[in-house]
């Protein structure tokens, strides 16, 4: 007969690589990798790397290319996802949605389109994706496919519930919503600096950090951004 501290060791022999894979796969699936600010003449360099990990089944923006990929790469779950990116005359500075023909299949074999305004007359311009610095334009092409990474829990009906959703009150959560689940995945400093960017053009006579938290409408401010990051563990400093 075996002794019974004997058999506790050998559970255990067997249990302890079991603990360290669950424990390590655990981590990896929460942790996330916050850059204070992508500078373009530096990750221009990891291009071929970016494209092989990240541009699988994408139709990548033509001039965005790499802001696209550093934008995916802090979304893994969207690694495999079919996602077109347009650049048009449409009147909205950036939006996402399913593609209407691909809405019935499952989620993750759809077709996302994310769609960038190509033309705003007049002191909007700010909002165009060409007039921006190229961190902020990581940060809200960041934002666009945060809609993306909820649609991939949502039916039909769900979808179509959200599409009712912009035309009322609702909305503001819905993008609020959109901007936490971004800087959960690490993009917060580039929304910050999308924010501020944005605002400080649209409104030069007023310090754009100092506008109230909920000051925003649908969309943070920078300060409720800063907030936010401020509180969480993954952005150290």
């Amino acid at each position: 007969m075996q002794n019974p501290s004997n058999n506790n060791r050998l559970k255990l022999f067997w249990l302890a690589p079991l603990i360290l894979l669950i424990l390590s796969v655990d981590g990896e699936a929460t942790e996330i990798s916050a850059v204070r600010k992508y500078i373009e003449t530096e990750e221009i360099n990891r291009f071929s790397q970016l494209i092989s990990e990240f541009g699988e089944n994408k139709e990548l923006p033509p001039g965005y290319e790499l802001q696209a990929l550093l934008a995916l790469s802090h979304y893994p779950e969207l690694k495999s996802v079919r996602i077109k990116f347009i650049i048009d005359d449409v009147g909205i500075p950036l939006s996402s949605r399913p593609h209407w023909p691909s809405l019935l299949r499952s989620a993750k074999n759809r077709t996302y389109l994310v769609v960038i305004d190509s033309n705003i007359d007049g002191p909007r311009d700010a909002l165009l994706l060409k007039n921006q610095p190229f961190n902020a334009q990581v940060g809200i092409i960041g934002h666009e496919l945060s809609h993306t990474v909820y649609y991939l829990d949502r039916s039909f009906f769900g979808i179509a519930a959200d599409a009712i959703c912009q035309f009322s009150d609702c909305r503001i959560n819905f993008e609020r919503a959109t901007d936490r689940r971004l800087i959960s995945h690490g993009l917060g400093w580039q929304r910050y600096d999308h924010a501020l960017f944005v605002r400080r053009r649209l409104a030069p006579g007023q310090e754009a950090s100092a506008v109230p938290e909920e000051g925003g409408g649908a969309y943070m401010t920078p300060t409720e951004i800063l907030h936010i990051i401020q509180g969480s563990e993954s952005y150290p400093n």
